[in-house]
């Protein structure tokens, strides 16, 4: 399996995901998103891994799902 890449900082995977940095920064807190690559305490790196997930809780929050019955369906 290959090693996941990083090549990502917040506002890169904000813009691209359309996705503000205060909610990305909520998700990583409830656990909606894996931890991202830490280079140290203020800068932090995503991949696609995240993106994609980010587009799915984007997806599902437009469906009317709250962030609660988000976190139970990911979580299983």
């Amino acid at each position: 399996m290959p090693d996941k890449i990083f090549h990502m900082r917040m506002g890169d995977l904000s813009k691209r995901s359309g996705v503000s940095r205060y909610s990305i920064h909520h998700y990583l807190r409830l656990g909606l998103l894996p931890e991202p690559h830490r280079k140290n305490r203020t800068m932090a790196y995503y991949g696609d891994e995240h993106l994609e997930r980010l587009k799915l809780i984007k997806n599902l929050r437009s469906q009317g799902f709250t962030l609660y019955v988000i976190q139970q369906m990911l979580s299983q």
